[in-house]
C-alpha cells in the first residue's frame, strides 16, 4: 500500500495498492474456499450455483473447469465473498469441478464431484465434455491496517541531514523503526520556493532506513518524517541551507 498525500490529505486514489510478482501468480490458493449446493448436486436444465471466497487470498487469476457427460453453460458474478458461479448441466451423471487460483494451484477441496440427476436434454457424442471459465487477476483481499500496531513515538532518528544541508550536496540521516511496530516511513521536504526534487529512502534491514536528499536553493526548509500518519519525535525538523 502506498500513501501519497498533499498537505496531510490523500490525493485522489491514495492509498494505492501495489502488487509485486507475475500477473495472476500472487494469489494464495490455499486461502481460497468454495461452498454451495452446486459443488455436490444438480439437475438437468436447472442452474446450480456455488460461491468461491478469495477475500483472504490476495490477487490471482481464477480458473473453473467442469467436466462431465455434457458441456455446461457457466457464468460468474462478483459478490461480497468473492465470486458466485452458476452452471447448467444438460445430461445426468457425475461432474468434476476443478477450481484453481493464482496459477496452477488447486484451492482447498478441489476437485469437487457433483451428482446431476434428471432427463437427458442433449445428444451426447463424447464420453466426457469439458467447459472452462477464467477470470483475470483481481484483488478482493481484506486485511487489517498495520497502522494499528505501530507507535511513532518509538522511532529514533539521527544524522546531520535532520538540521543542516548544503546546496547541491547530498544530505542524509538514518531512521530506526525496529521498535515502532509495522507501518510505512514517509518523508517530505518543503522549501521556500520549490519542493525537493528527489528524496531517497532505502531500507537496510530490520526496519532501519537511510534517507538522503539534495536541495538546490538556500533557505529554510521543513523536513517531515512520519511513521504512518504520525510524526516521529522531533518532526517536523527545521533544515537550514546556508
Amino acid at each position: 500500500m502506498i500513501d501519497v498525500k498533499f498537505n496531510g490529505t490523500h490525493i485522489p486514489g491514495s492509498p494505492f495498492q501495489v502488487r509485486v510478482g507475475e500477473p495472476g501468480q500472487s494469489g494464495d490458493a490455499g486461502l481460497v474456499t468454495a461452498y454451495g449446493p452446486g459443488l455436490e448436486r444438480g439437475s438437468t436444465g436447472n442452474q446450480a450455483e456455488f460461491i468461491i471466497n478469495n477475500t483472504k487470498a490476495g490477487a490471482g487469476s481464477l480458473a473453473v473447469t467442469i467436466e462431465g457427460p455434457s458441456k455446461v453453460k457457466m457464468e460468474c458474478q462478483e459478490c461480497p465473498e468473492g465470486f458466485k458461479v452458476h452452471y447448467t448441466p444438460m445430461a445426468p451423471g457425475n461432474y468434476v469441478i476443478t477450481i484453481k487460483y493464482g496459477g496452477p494451484n488447486h484451492i482447498s477441496g478441489s476437485p469437487f464431484k457433483a451428482r446431476v440427476t434428471g432427463p437427458r436434454l442433449v445428444n451426447v457424442t463424447n464420453a466426457s465434455e469439458m467447459s472452462t471459465l477464467t477470470v483475470d487477476p483481481v484483488n478482493r483481499a481484506r486485511s487489517t491496517s498495520p497502522r494499528a500496531a505501530s507507535d511513532a513515538s518509538k522511532v529514533l532518528s539521527r544524522g546531520p541531514g535532520l538540521s543542516k544541508a548544503f546546496v547541491g550536496q547530498k544530505a542524509s540521516f538514518s531512521v530506526d523503526c525496529s521498535k515502532a511496530g509495522k507501518n510505512m516511513l514517509l518523508v517530505g521536504v518543503h522549501g521556500p520556493l520549490t519542493p525537493c526534487e528527489e528524496i531517497l529512502v532505502k531500507h537496510t534491514g530490520n526496519m532501519q532506513y537511510n534517507v538522503s536528499y539534495v536541495l538546490k536553493e538556500r533557505g529554510s526548509y521543513i523536513l517531515a518524517v512520519k511513521w504512518g500518519d504520525e510524526h516521529i519525535p522531533g518532526s517536523p525538523f527545521q533544515v537550514t541551507v546556508p
